[in-house]
């Protein structure tokens, strides 16, 4: 018995009507793509109970209907046990005359509903606040050191807006980061630093934004752990030379007169007939600081001030009745901890001469430090995108298990997870077709194209091809297949001192273009998993003082685009194709190929790999319980499964069906399988056995 529900309401469905849904999680067509479970469009009746559910949306007069521009979360159940959860689309009803006789639906998995439950959002929407922290020299040379928050924000050595070297023996300009000795005015500025996060806190964030769960045994291991992402919004540095690299917060004002400003929020709320404004301000400190202008809490406008001021007008004009404006304050992008008192501010309106509309006032003094809020750090990426990245990158299986819990999983493991069933007993295959897959004749495994200064140079000395990225080609007719992540490769590079020609023990980014002018691109993204020493050739680390104080950075975080800083640990190189690591100064096996990609595509490609397409009739506890890991065998023949088309009406299933490249099978099932004299594949015992 086959049951539909929209929400906690059931529909009524015919007796007869075929309801088809295609099952897929990954395609051999697209092996890019990560593919959901839908049904083909299906007639419910327009009955009394189907009406009121769809409240008769054929009537456009209805106030309040039913919005068919929505999916709406809905449920399959077969036998009274869930089938899939997902949503139902409502895409047109058919009328008799006047009335309704029928609605046309169409139902989506929970997988198709996880990208649209994300919408347009993007990663700085997450809240990433436990993570926020004192913009100080202190916290960014502790992130460079050893990190902050548990090591789940780092401040790497990546310059995003000039070229450091190194040189121990002559001081140089302030971009030499040698050690020389104490109190020097040059090395790495605190300024010039950005934190990085853990991959693994994003995955919480999202979990918790959106109110779902991912399992993964992938997820949890150290292999992605130790992922962290830059922040890197903006070009050149977070928050100096940034008109709006601030994180600014509001004063709590203890009197007002007049009327329109909100002590409750500080907030002026723009009354009647007044389309022009000015806000004066009067501030008593000893300090740098700006103070920052929201309209409707959007940013409009900063002003930097050093020491107090006196009648500081801001104009704003344009405005309509109910508009809010509202101040904030926060330290001068020197960083420096800020106090100030005696705030008076007032409204005036434009007129002659200006009329005061209102004043607030707070005389107790308020200390200001620069914080880092990692939200508003984060790069311009959706989170639609992020986890889209993430199944490129890793060649994950994404596979809905509810509306709220989803499985993500390196596909091999995916499949190593999955079950077998016996689809003999159900299965007739006089009638079949036996296919060669439809294969591209390249395929290229690559990360976002980077347009930095070292990506460029590697590419124009390596044929136009990108650090990182793998192409391989085949020798058969077919198109082209470019699985692209949503991730930029960081080209690391190990100066070398210019005073010995000896290299340092610890990688720089650099993230500047050809020209040398700062540069943004896609999110980067690296390893870090330890700290390491290097005393041998240690930094200058500056901080708000403007010299390097009496200590020597002699450790700090290890960064690179391999998971250790020990080569006989590395187990993973974030490059698809076998590409030397700068700070091991060699490649390693261990690629993302070669551990998420090379085992399917080999198979995949394999001179033995069929695709089969034939029918079987499965009873409903055999459809309700089948996934799309699961292996199918017939005999002693075993499948893994493409595509599974199902009328969960009748049972019969239309089965695109891939042999697995291994397994033995009973020879006289399968004549089409010989070699190229004619012989059936066998082993040296005898078995028959499907090889290249």
């Amino acid at each position: 018995m086959i049951e539909i529900y929209i929400g906690t309401s059931r529909l009524d469905i015919f007796k007869d009507e075929d309801i088809n849904i295609t099952l897929n999680v990954q395609n051999i067509q697209d092996i890019s793509k990560v593919f959901a479970d839908y049904t083909q469009n299906f007639s419910v009746p327009a009955s009394r109970v189907n009406n009121d559910l769809f409240k008769h949306y054929y009537n456009a007069d209805v106030s309040g209907g039913f919005s068919a521009s929505q999916r709406q979360s809905a449920t399959i159940l077969i036998n009274k046990e869930t089938f899939r959860e997902g949503s139902i689309e409502l895409m047109s009803v058919n009328m008799q005359g006047s009335l309704p006789s029928s609605y046309e639906i169409v139902f989506y998995s929970a997988g198709v509903n996880l990208l649209d439950l994300f919408g347009e959002d993007e990663l700085t929407d997450l809240d990433l606040s436990a993570y926020d922290h004192d913009y100080t020299g202190a916290n960014v040379r502790t992130g460079l050191v050893s990190g902050l928050s548990s090591s789940n924000i780092i401040y790497p050595l990546i310059s995003p807006n000039e070229k450091w070297y190194y040189d121990s023996q002559h001081q140089g300009t302030s971009n030499n980061i040698a050690w020389h000795g104490n109190n020097e005015t040059h090395g790495c500025n605190y300024y010039e630093l950005k934190p990085a996060i853990r991959l693994a806190r994003l995955i919480d964030a999202i979990e918790s934004k959106y109110s779902i769960t991912f399992t993964s045994d992938f997820f949890d291991s150290a292999e992605f752990t130790n992922l962290y992402m830059w922040c890197h919004r903006r070009k050149g540095y977070m928050m100096k030379d940034q008109e709006n690299g601030f994180t600014a917060r509001k004063i709590d004002f203890i009197s007002t007169t007049g009327t329109g400003f909100d002590l409750t929020t500080d907030n002026y709320v723009v009354q009647a007939g007044i389309s022009e404004f000015i806000w004066r301000y009067s501030i008593t400190s000893t300090s740098d600081y700006q103070t920052h202008f929201f309209i409707n809490g959007v940013y409009f406008t900063s002003r930097t001030h050093s020491g107090s001021v006196t009648n500081v007008d801001l104009f704003v004009t344009q405005l309509q009745q109910g508009d809010k404006i509202q101040m904030r304050f926060s330290p001068a992008p020197s960083g420096e901890t800020v106090t100030i008192s005696n705030i008076l501010v007032s409204g005036r309106q434009f007129d002659n001469p200006l009329i005061e509309l209102w004043d607030a006032s707070r005389t107790a003094s308020e200390s200001f430090t620069l914080s880092v809020d990692v939200s508003a750090q984060m790069p311009e990426q959706k989170v639609s995108d992020f986890i889209i990245g993430l199944t490129k990158m890793f060649n994950l299986a994404l596979e809905a298990t509810s509306s709220t819990a989803f499985t993500l999983e390196p596909l091999d493991n995916w499949y190593a997870e999955g079950n077998q069933y016996d689809i003999t007993n159900h299965t007739d295959i006089a009638t079949r077709k036996v296919s060669k897959p439809e294969l591209y004749r390249r395929i290229k495994l690559q990360h976002k194209l980077a347009d930095s200064r070292l990506m460029n140079a590697f590419r124009l000395t390596n044929g136009g091809e990108a650090y990182g990225d793998i192409r391989a080609d085949f020798t058969f007719d077919g198109g082209e297949l470019d699985n692209q992540t949503t991730f930029e490769l960081l080209r690391f590079e190990k100066l070398i001192d210019q005073d010995d020609s000896v290299a340092v023990g610890f990688l720089i980014g650099t993230s500047i273009d050809k020209e040398n002018k700062p540069y943004i691109g896609a999110p980067m993204i690296f390893y870090s998993n330890s700290t390491i020493d290097i005393t041998s050739k240690p930094i200058g680390f500056i901080d708000e003082t403007g010299n390097t104080g009496t200590s020597s950075v002699d450790s700090m975080v290890f960064i690179g685009n391999v998971n250790s800083s020990t080569a006989s640990s590395v187990t993973r190189m974030l490059t698809f194709g076998l590409d030397v690591d700068p700070f091991h100064e060699q490649s390693f096996a261990d690629t993302l190929y070669n551990g998420f990609w090379e085992d399917y595509i080999t198979n995949l490609y394999s001179g033995s790999r069929r695709l089969y397409t034939f029918k079987s009739i499965f009873p409903l506890e055999v459809i309700n319980k089948l996934k799309m890991n699961d292996r199918l065998v017939w005999n002693d023949y075993r499948f893994i499964i493409n595509q599974i088309q199902i009328n969960l009406r009748t049972g019969v299933a239309s089965l695109e069906l891939l042999n697995d490249v291994g397994e033995y099978l009973n020879p006289t099932e399968f004549p089409e399988l010989l070699d190229e004299a004619g012989n059936y594949l066998t082993t040296e015992n005898g078995d028959y056995l499907i090889t290249e």
